[in-house]
């Protein structure tokens, strides 16, 4: 099970670093046009503040574990990367976009989540 613990660590962190990175150095036009959909009616500020919170629970996935120091902290990243899955499948279904992503994601978090704090890891 540890390999699989790592693999879905590696796919979120792979996703939200790529997603936050986006958000961090790419004008709101050029995210739009990327399919980011859901940032139209966010100001460029809280966009960035997004991408921030992206990258850094993307390092909060990898790093505690990585480094065996509060391994726990892998479980609340993924719980905060979660909220932001709700928050966003929320957006998605005002939008009337797909929220089908938002729930494949927040279910990968709540998986990391639960392994963490309940597995045998």
């Amino acid at each position: 099970m540890t390999i699989t613990i790592w693999i879905v660590k590696g796919l979120l962190a792979a996703l939200f670093a790529f997603s936050g990175l986006n958000k961090l150095f790419l004008p709101k036009p050029k995210l739009l046009e990327k399919g980011m959909k859901g940032l139209i009616q966010l100001e460029e500020k809280p966009i960035k503040v997004i991408g921030l919170l992206e990258v850094l629970g993307a390092i909060g996935l990898i790093l505690p574990g990585l480094l065996h120091f509060f391994p726990v902290l892998s479980g609340v990243a993924a719980l905060c990367l979660g909220l932001t899955m709700i928050v966003a499948a929320r957006t998605h279904h005002r939008l009337q976009l797909s929220i089908i992503p938002n729930l494949v994601i927040l279910a990968m978090c709540l998986f990391l989540a639960y392994w963490t704090f309940f597995g045998a890891i």
